[in-house]
């Protein structure tokens, strides 16, 4: 399971995506999600070495990467929705807003004075 998001959070990020993604599918899209967050940071709020404690309420930055992330590669893996209830140029365009964001975001976190002040919240 992963620390900086969950798979409910990552489907809230799409507002009539229809998947048949299973919870456990976007686990897997979320750990890799947040292998690329602690690798921009060069510091993980994950698991028993962490750098420093994850609080969903101080640390939303990691939070929206980490959804953003997943939520681009469950686009990646079903564009159009289960029943393909989305044109292709609309999963296009939440793809490029998904990006978009992760890019924003990723340069943040790859500022170690950005860092250093999110683990000393």
């Amino acid at each position: 399971m992963g620390t900086y998001t969950t798979a409910a959070k990552v489907k809230s990020r799409f507002e009539d995506f229809d998947t048949d993604l299973s919870d456990a599918k976007i686990e897997v899209f979320i750990i890799t999600a947040e292998s690329l967050v602690d690798l921009a940071m060069r510091k993980t709020a994950r698991g028993s070495d962490a750098d420093f404690s994850f609080d969903s309420k101080k640390h939303g930055i990691l939070e929206e990467t980490t959804s953003v992330l997943a939520a681009f590669s469950c686009l990646a893996a079903q564009p159009t929705g289960q029943s393909g209830n989305i044109s292709s140029a609309r999963a296009a365009l939440m793809g490029d807003f998904f990006w978009a964001q992760a890019r924003r975001n990723l340069k943040y976190l790859n500022d170690e004075r950005n860092v250093k002040y999110l683990a000393g919240l």
